[in-house]
């Protein structure tokens, strides 16, 4: 019982914390029903499914199906100061930890792409238009995080790709044009010998 106590203390904390974090949203993402009840279903199922005479066991499935349930009824978006995401708590989303974010305009509304060297990139879907989320950018986001379309960026890509081909050849051709010095001994020796043999 008391695994189970500490369990259902553990995911009363998680469910707070993320009810804290939705009261922080400042702009939702797409709502979708199907999310919705396809939670609220996979709830029902874990418990019809394996309920028993157990009751710690009960415990234990209504806890899980809380928790399964959860996932489906919180909403995700934009905060002031980060992106509010299911489990984002503390600072594990915040826009400074990431680099570009990139906005373009898609048939069902806005995609928005948070884009880390470090850590990847994700992106959400917003019902807004493209011009309101990038005045919400333009407004929250910190300096050092650059806010481009999805023109700009693939601009950005393409001249990063040039930049990293013209390295590689660069290097390629200091190899190849490297002085006599650099040679390896057998090769030197080959120089010298042929030296001697002119002279």
């Amino acid at each position: 019982m008391t695994d189970v106590t500490a369990t259902a203390l553990l995911l009363g904390g998680l469910l707070y914390l993320e009810w804290q974090q939705q009261r922080q949203l400042q702009i939702k993402t797409k709502s979708s029903w199907l999310k919705v009840v396809v939670a609220i279903v996979a709830a029902l199922l874990i418990v019809a499914l394996f309920w028993s005479a157990n009751t710690i066991s009960n415990l234990r499935l209504v806890i899980l199906a809380i928790l399964v349930a959860s996932v489906g009824l919180y909403r995700q978006g934009l905060g002031k100061t980060k992106v509010i995401t299911y489990g984002s708590v503390a600072h594990a989303s915040d826009y400074q930890r990431y680099d570009r974010v990139i906005t373009e305009t898609i048939k069902q509304g806005t995609m928005v792409t948070f884009w880390s060297k470090k850590g990847g990139s994700y992106s959400l879907m917003f019902d807004q238009p493209e011009a309101d989320i990038r005045e919400f950018f333009k407004e929250n986001l910190p300096q050092n995080v650059a806010l481009l379309t999805a023109e700009e960026w693939a601009t950005l890509e393409n001249r990063d790709a040039q930049d990293d081909r013209q390295r590689q050849a660069d290097m390629l051709a200091a190899i190849r044009n490297r002085p006599q010095r650099n040679r390896l001994p057998w090769q030197k020796r080959g120089r010298r010998s042929e030296v001697t043999r002119k002279g």
